[in-house]
């Protein structure tokens, strides 16, 4: 999981929120430089790995200048938040026999190395290469002259390398950031947002569906869609979460609508009768939702001539589109039997409807990532 957010930012650079293109050398004492956050004009004097909730890790970068060059110094160390109290990675040499205090950096590997990575792109920065080689000084001045691109265009550069070198599910993952954005998924289930964010944030990671539904791998059409008599993109008609399609030789139309895991799934105190829940008004509330939307979409916009031309030609057709509902956890019904036993044999009985619970999301998320790391 990526580095939690500071409130307020000192001199700690987050690896993982602050952006490494912000950073520039500046001097300090003698020969002693540092990184400087121009963009919120403060000295960095630690690179935050990781921020968990009883330890934080640390890693000081002090450059030396030595002639027109630079040699990297790095420190890494861990605090405990609730002392005080700190432990530093001696080096080991040959006549050390014991070491004073371990730092592992298992659970912030990927953080550590994008630091190294960032400190090896300055061509005027001598990496050393003895026993390990980062990255070669022509590979940091490509490096160097990308980052001042714009993102639009990284992205452009990247699309055309892909065609000539195949990338491997592991790539796909660190370009992505994906366990980065599993961890922010994470905290959002603890901090509860609104609808809103978690369509927002769907939107952004539609990666996160790519693994089980049915093991079909779904493709955002278009975000907050319009089912009506209007197209896509227009201003009228009965607006929905996603229009998804599936992956394949042929696509198909797929409605998705998200809720918040806050939502409840049941109502009430007490059984209705022996063994069996009232529903929650949001579940069926949603349920009709989406099946009014699923029946407008396959009737009245889907055979729009914009709309059907648009998505046929990316090979993606409406039959009997399939709806998915993202609503509530399972924790909810954790503790009870017969609550547990009302939904699973409700969503189990909806045809044409998929109900998904958020933390059963995050745990295919989890997969994605797990399986392919």
């Amino acid at each position: 999981m990526c580095a939690m957010i500071i409130e307020n930012r000192g001199t700690h650079f987050v690896i993982g929120r602050d952006k490494f293109q912000d950073l520039e050398i500046r001097p300090g004492s003698g020969a002693f430089h540092y990184f400087y956050d121009k963009k919120h004009s403060r000295l960095i004097k630690d690179f935050v790995l990781k921020d968990g909730d009883r330890v934080r890790y640390l890693c000081q970068v002090t450059l030396i200048k030595q002639g027109e060059r630079f040699t990297p110094r790095l420190a890494v160390r861990t605090e405990n938040k609730s002392r005080t109290a700190t432990a530093k990675a001696e080096p080991i040499e040959e006549t050390t026999r014991e070491i004073k205090a371990l730092v592992n950096l298992g659970e912030c590997h990927s953080e550590f190395w994008e630091l190294i990575s960032f400190i090896g792109s300055f061509h005027d920065i001598d990496v050393p290469t003895g026993s390990f080689s980062l990255i070669s000084k022509a590979e940091a001045e490509i490096v160097a002259s990308l980052l001042n691109r714009a993102p639009t265009s990284l992205i452009s550069i990247i699309k055309q390398l892909s065609t000539n070198v195949e990338l491997s599910p592991q790539d796909v993952n660190h370009i992505l950031r994906r366990k980065q954005k599993l961890g922010e998924f994470e905290r959002a289930l603890e901090q509860r947002p609104d609808e809103r964010f978690w369509q927002e944030f769907f939107q952004r990671n539609t990666w996160i569906f790519g693994y089980g539904l049915n093991y079909q791998i779904l493709n955002q059409c278009q975000s907050q869609p319009h089912y009506g008599a209007v197209r896509l993109n227009g201003r009228a008609g009965e607006k929905g979460d996603f229009l998804a399609s599936t992956a394949g030789d042929l696509n198909f139309t797929v409605i998705v609508e998200i809720k918040t895991p806050l939502t409840p799934l049941l109502r009430g105190n007490t059984e209705i009768r022996s063994g069996a829940w009232s529903l929650s008004k949001d579940l069926t509330d949603a349920i009709s939702q989406i099946q009014a939307n699923v029946a407008t979409w396959e009737k009245d916009g889907s055979e729009q001539h914009a709309n059907r031309d648009m998505l046929e030609s990316n090979l993606i057709y409406t039959v009997q589109p399939k709806g998915i509902i993202v609503i509530g956890s399972l924790k909810q019904l954790r503790e009870d039997r017969t609550k547990r036993e009302t939904f699973q044999r409700f969503r189990r009985s909806i045809h044409g409807i998929e109900i998904i619970t958020f933390d059963e999301l995050h745990r295919r998320a989890t997969y994605i990532v797990g399986h392919t790391s």
